[in-house]
């Protein structure tokens, strides 16, 4: 989810540039290999200015941190995870923990001089969704995958 914030904030300011903005950029990402769940939701609240998705910096860095610390203890070369990380904790660091995760994008903003702003959008995300109970995840049960894996 951190990179495809990033991807995100990116993408406003380069549909900007273009002149595509708003609804039209919107629309454009929508129909491109660039969708996604943060484009298809996020957006909207930080078109909006709010940025209020109700999740914050810190957890951003907490979970990116793990990730990376986890990465490297196994041994996995990664090169992207530890360039999100570094972005997301100079964000930290300029705008607080506390700030919400996808004012990310303010970072492009602040570096351009210009806000990506647009009428019409929500200042939070309504899940209409109704609500289901959650199903665990077993993590290192490899014969519970291999018995879901059979049923296919």
């Amino acid at each position: 989810m951190a990179m495809s914030t990033i991807d995100e904030a990116e993408s406003r300011r380069l549909a900007a540039e273009v002149e595509a903005r708003g609804a039209q950029a919107l629309e454009g990402i929508a129909n491109s290999s660039g969708d996604s769940f943060v484009h298809e939701s996020e957006s909207q609240v930080i078109l909006n200015g709010s940025y209020d998705i109700n999740f914050t910096m810190d957890l951003v860095v907490k979970d990116t941190g793990l990730f990376d610390d986890l990465a490297r203890r196994l041994g996995v070369p990664c090169e992207v995870s530890p360039l999100v990380r570094r972005i997301f904790e100079d964000w930290l660091a300029r705008y607080g923990a506390r700030a919400w995760s996808s004012a990310i994008l303010r970072r492009i903003e602040d570096a351009c001089g210009e806000s990506l702003r647009a009428a019409g959008f929500p200042a939070e995300l309504i899940d209409a969704t109704p609500e289901t109970p959650g199903e665990e995840v077993a993590v290192g049960r490899r014969e519970r995958h291999e018995s879901r894996a059979g049923r296919a």
